[in-house]
């Protein structure tokens, strides 16, 4: 696949087989194109496993800071009341 000394050893097979040359380039071609497809879809795949990752710990952070809120809501709202009657 990587086509090291390739050449040599075909024209060796060319001699006895003239037509071989059309099988060993479309294999070469095919493994090409399919080890392409496999190094991008690994690569794709990566990327969206990351970009998952990146919106859960986006989600905790905004639960996070929802919450610190909240509590600095309710004791603003409770400082407020006078009363203690919670209205």
């Amino acid at each position: 696949l990587t086509q090291d000394s390739f050449h040599p050893f075909l024209r060796e097979i060319v001699h006895f087989l003239p037509w071989s040359w059309t099988f060993f380039f479309a294999y070469i071609a095919i493994a090409y194109v399919v080890l392409m497809n496999l190094v991008t879809a690994i690569i794709v795949e990566n990327a969206m496993e990351q970009s998952s990752l990146d919106h859960e710990q986006l989600d905790k952070e905004r639960a996070a800071k929802d919450k610190r809120e909240m509590r600095h809501l309710n004791t603003l709202f409770n400082g407020m009341d006078r009363d203690g009657s919670g209205t």
